[in-house]
C-alpha cells in the first residue's frame, strides 16, 4: 500500500514538472478580457502562445504576441505587432503608415459586437501589413470612430516593439503608452483552444482550435 502510494507521488511530481517545464519555456494559456482585438480575438477567448518560435527569429509585424504591459509588468496584454526596431509609425485619418508608405484596406462592410452591456458597430476591413522582401500580412482591423486616428511619428528604438489592437478605436496600445521591450515578449498566440460567450453563457464551439491570424 506504502509502496504504491510513493509510486503515485513520484508519477505525480513527475507531471507537475513537466507541467511547468511546459509553461515555462514552450506554451503558454491565457484568457482574452477585454474587446482590443476584435474580431481577431473575441472577450472569453482562451488561447496558446507559443514561447519557442521567437528562440530561432526575432519578432515580425503581424505577429499577434502577449506581453508584459509596461506600465505594470505583472499585467499581461495581447495586440499585434506593426513596428519594429527602426520603423517610423504614424497613423493619419485613420490609415496606419509604416516608414512613410500607408496600409492598403480592403473594405468588408458593417461589423457589430457586444460588449459591456452595449452594441459597437463599425466598418470592418482587411489591412494588408508589410512584412520583409515585399510580403504582406493581410489581417482584420475594425473601425468604430476616430480615437487614436491622427498621431506623432513615432520611431521604434532598438530592441522595441510598436503594438497596436486591432479594434482600431478601442485599444490601450503604443500610441498611448510607447513601446515594448523584446525581453517582455512572452511569445506569440498560435491558437483559440476554448471560447465562452459570456453573453449567452454558452461555448463558441465554432471558434474551439482556430488558428490566430
Amino acid at each position: 500500500m506504502e509502496e504504491k502510494l510513493v509510486e503515485n507521488l513520484k508519477s505525480l511530481a513527475v507531471a507537475l514538472v513537466l507541467a511547468l517545464i511546459i509553461r515555462t519555456f514552450i506554451v503558454q494559456s491565457f484568457h482574452i478580457p477585454s474587446g482590443s482585438m476584435i474580431p481577431t480575438l473575441l472577450v472569453g477567448d482562451f488561447i496558446l502562445v507559443d514561447k519557442v518560435t521567437y528562440r530561432f527569429r526575432p519578432p515580425e509585424r503581424g505577429d499577434v504576441v502577449v506581453f508584459h504591459f509596461p506600465l505594470n509588468e505583472d499585467v499581461y496584454y495581447i495586440k499585434r505587432i506593426v513596428g519594429i526596431p527602426g520603423d517610423r509609425i504614424q497613423v493619419k485619418d485613420g490609415v496606419l503608415y509604416v516608414n512613410g508608405k500607408p496600409c492598403r484596406y480592403q473594405p468588408l462592410g458593417k461589423y457589430t459586437y457586444y460588449e459591456k452591456g452595449e452594441f459597437h458597430t463599425g466598418e470592418l476591413y482587411y489591412e494588408f501589413l508589410p512584412r520583409k522582401k515585399e510580403e504582406f500580412k493581410k489581417h482584420f482591423v475594425l473601425k468604430t470612430g476616430i480615437q487614436g486616428d491622427n498621431t506623432e511619428v513615432f520611431t521604434v528604438p532598438k530592441g522595441k516593439y510598436f503594438m497596436m489592437g486591432d479594434n482600431r478605436n478601442n485599444s490601450y496600445d503604443s500610441r498611448y503608452w510607447g513601446f515594448v521591450d523584446r525581453d517582455k515578449i512572452v511569445g506569440i498566440a498560435r491558437i483559440i483552444f476554448f471560447s465562452w460567450d459570456s453573453e449567452k453563457h454558452l461555448p463558441r464551439f465554432g471558434r474551439m482550435f482556430k488558428l490566430i491570424n
